[in-house]
């Protein structure tokens, strides 16, 4: 999501996009479907509009979430200095400036089950105008375990389970499963003045930071932790940025296109189509 035809233009390859998301987003809005939007950010690009999106975010009733994503490199995506690569800091320093103070940097929570550099979210309930982040009023890192092993405060399970699956990178904003979260969360905090617990979901506002490795800032110690994957015929699960770093990727598409005409005829006979375990190979080199 983005405002100015030249970040389409540099990023998507199209500077006319944006009519054409709106229109997407107003029908959306109109049969009652919640939507995440995830704008890429590229310094020097469109790190200046994440404020406006932010505020669009706020008011368009489709949207329930963001997930701002640094622009990595790796894939389509074009090259460029990796010495001045967006990172989660940067984008939230951003956020705090072109915010006015609605959201600041400590009310971004890192993901538990992943690297803390990787992923951070908060919440908000957005009501008239005003816009109240849940750890401002809740103390989420008292919740979250971050560690497993250490002593944690006896807090209720239910509040810190729910917790839990709000700072997960699997949460849907404006879900079902998301307002039952939101709803057991604030049991343990006042909520703002007026906003009733049936009326959570049409109230929240999640933004996610989203940073993905590349070649340039690959790490073994990061991908341990990783609770995004790819899985893959045969049971294989990837890492996400592995499988789209380190080799994965070309060689899953390279076995995957060639079971494509056996699953498409397959499909149009009726009968059920097992695909081959996708198998990789990293020790083969090249004849001299």
């Amino acid at each position: 999501m983005a405002f100015e035809p030249e970040t389409y233009r540099v990023i998507r390859g199209e500077p006319d996009l944006l009519a054409e998301k709106l229109r997407a987003l107003d029908r959306l809005a109109k049969i009652g479907l919640n939507v995440t939007i995830v704008p890429a950010i590229e310094r020097g690009i469109n790190e200046h509009e994440v404020g406006r999106i932010i505020e669009f975010a706020i008011e368009h009733p489709a949207i329930r979430g963001i997930t701002f994503q640094p622009a990595f490199r790796a894939g389509r995506h074009l090259p460029g200095d990796p010495l001045r690569r967006m990172t989660i800091p940067d984008v939230v320093r951003e956020i705090e400036a072109q915010t006015s103070g609605k959201f600041i940097a400590s009310d971004f929570v890192p993901v538990p089950c992943c690297f803390p550099t990787c992923n951070s979210v908060t919440y908000a309930f957005v009501e008239s105008g005003r816009v109240t982040p849940l750890p401002r009023i809740l103390d989420v890192n008292d919740y979250l375990d971050y560690i497993t092993n250490r002593i944690v405060p006896d807090f209720s399970h239910e509040i810190r389970t729910a917790l839990e699956g709000l700072w997960s990178s699997s949460s849907v904003a404006g879900s079902d499963k998301s307002l039952q979260q939101l709803a057991i969360s604030c049991q343990a905090c006042q909520l703002p003045d007026k906003l009733a617990i049936n009326n959570i979901a049409k109230n929240m506002l999640m933004i996610m930071l989203q940073d993905f490795m590349d070649p340039w800032t690959f790490s073994q110690k990061n991908l341990m932790k990783c609770c995004k994957e790819f899985l893959l015929p045969g049971g294989k699960q990837i890492p996400f940025c592995a499988y789209n770093t380190v080799g994965y990727r070309e060689q899953a598409r390279e076995q995957l296109v060639a079971m494509e005409p056996e699953r498409r005829r397959a499909r149009r006979e009726g009968r059920p189509y097992q695909p081959k375990p996708i198998v990789f190979d990293f020790d083969s080199r090249s004849p001299a």
